[in-house]
């Protein structure tokens, strides 16, 4: 028997458009910190997977700037009429969106995202939980956060998936509809490895330009990747396991 309490908090989220430079989201505290790019060429690892360690340059221009077009600071206590939330264990406590056993089932946005060039921004954690196996209980981080954007529907694999600290925090990854590789029209993109540190608070960054997505922690480069099939889907949503 295995019981999962896994508590990852979400603190704000953002959208802006980047056909304009109005406005601009605060920058993290940590962006001075960023560390050096992984310089590494693409590495084919098996079928419908690509490993990737280095961005276009040009995508790093994402990170800045825009025209701030929605925001939320999560400051009640119900979700309210612009949130679909696919199962109640998502729950709004002092400012912070928590969620410990979501299977899927996610929390999407209504606010569309803007067409063109979009830079999606929130605040995350992710914490240590306790496992029973057998009777004995132990602490464990597995990491593991989620969110998918692009969807052609708010409900989970009908885009794309970013994923940092996948697999008992192994994995980085982009994913087409489903987010191990498998079914028509699904592939996976994996980043350069950079683990996720329990308690710590990210700033993740979730970029499209042209037909070519991307994420960011922290202004830390997780993994890109480019589909000429763009799905032009108009839904975000905040997901795990």
């Amino acid at each position: 028997m295995t019981s999962r309490h896994c508590r990852r908090a979400l603190l704000s989220v953002a959208l802006t458009s980047l056909a304009g430079c109005a406005e601009r989201y605060p920058d993290t505290p940590k962006l001075q910190e960023a560390r050096s790019l992984e310089a590494a060429g693409a590495e084919r690892t098996n079928a419908g997977r690509t490993r990737t360690a280095a961005p276009p340059a040009e995508l790093a221009k994402a990170l800045k700037g825009g025209r701030k077009v929605f925001e939320d600071q999560f400051d009640r206590v119900e979700f309210g009429p612009k949130w679909k939330i696919e199962t109640p264990d998502w729950r709004i406590d002092a400012g912070e969106v928590h969620n410990r056993k979501a299977d899927n089932a996610g929390a999407w946005l209504l606010e569309t995202l803007p067409d063109g060039d979009v830079r999606i921004e929130y605040d995350a954690r992710s914490m240590p939980f306790v496992q029973e196996v057998k009777g004995k209980k132990q602490e464990t981080f597995p990491g593991d956060m989620k969110c998918e954007a692009w969807n052609t529907e708010p409900t989970h694999q009908r885009g794309y998936a970013f994923i940092f600290g996948g697999w008992n925090n192994r994995v980085n990854r982009i994913a087409r509809i489903e987010e191990h590789g498998n079914g028509p029209g699904a592939w996976v993109q994996d980043g350069p490895p950079r683990p996720v540190e329990a308690g710590h608070v990210y700033r993740m960054k979730i970029i499209r330009v042209g037909k070519t997505v991307a994420f960011y922690a922290d202004d830390q480069y997780l993994g890109h990747a480019t589909d000429a099939d763009f799905i032009e889907g108009r839904y975000f949503g905040f997901n795990n396991w």
